[in-house]
């Protein structure tokens, strides 16, 4: 950022705090819309309009405003500030399955396979407290099926086998996060997404086909690979936000045409 540029970041930002201090809430939103155009790079144009969303009372707006962005700058190379702005939208609503599975996913690309662990458990320990057992149980296994780790948590006596952290030795068949959610290669990636979707497991391909697209992997063989996942999302088990995300992106992609 030039210098100019990087001074006239910090007047509006300043500007869009000012307003919403002050509860002029239409005045900071089109502030922080400014700085998100004119600096998508930049954390506070989105950290400010999630914000106002917020006081608006559109909780949803803002997990999306965090998410695309998260999104947004994976896809340019900075994934920290991504991990940052994730980590804000699952402080934001800590039961929130597409904000916590990107997560996750962002820290594995990363390389930081503990931290991927950590965020399932801090999820399926969020969701027994919020009295969802069954949920809590689905991601238990879930954080298995794609990182090849198991957790443990009181309350999950479906899980007998489980460990607080990874554990070779229970599972020696189990992927590593590198091989299972890092790009490696561009034909790793797809190969096991199709794989995954050919086994009937819709849930884990979408997320890596998705989190392909958000980290800039393959981006058009992804995209092409989840038509045959949209095609499946016919299913009632699956969940509507899901179904959102999926149609974002291949609207984003030119649609699920083809």
């Amino acid at each position: 950022m030039t210098a100019s540029a990087d001074f006239n970041y910090k007047v509006a930002l300043a500007e869009g705090l000012k307003q919403l201090q002050a509860k002029r809430l239409r005045q900071a939103e089109e502030q922080f819309r400014y700085l998100v155009t004119k600096f998508p790079r930049a954390d506070g144009g989105h950290r400010g309009l999630a914000r106002v969303q917020l006081e608006l009372g559109d909780r949803p707006a803002a997990l999306a405003t965090l998410r695309d962005a998260a999104a947004f700058l994976a896809r340019n190379g900075d994934r920290r500030l991504a991990i940052d702005l994730l980590r804000d939208a699952v402080s934001l609503d800590p039961i929130d399955l597409a904000s916590h599975r990107r997560l996750a996913a962002a820290l594995a690309l990363a390389g930081d396979s503990g931290g991927s662990a950590d965020e399932f458990v801090r999820y399926a320990r969020a969701q027994l407290a919020a009295g969802d057992g069954e949920r809590a149980r689905l991601e238990a296994e879930y954080a298995f099926e794609t990182l090849g780790t198991r957790i443990h948590l009181e309350g999950l006596p479906d899980i007998p086998a489980a460990q607080m952290a990874a554990d070779p030795a229970a599972a020696p068949a189990a992927r590593s996060p590198e091989t299972a959610v890092a790009a490696r290669s561009t034909t790793s990636e797809i190969e096991e997404a199709r794989g995954l979707l050919a086994a009937g497991k819709v849930q884990a391909a979408s997320d890596l086909l998705l989190h392909c697209v958000a980290a800039g992997i393959a981006v058009h063989e992804a995209e092409r690979e989840l038509v045959a996942v949209a095609r499946a999302l016919g299913r009632d088990d699956l969940a509507a936000e899901r179904e959102r995300l999926l149609k974002d992106v291949l609207e984003l992609g030119g649609g699920a045409g083809g």
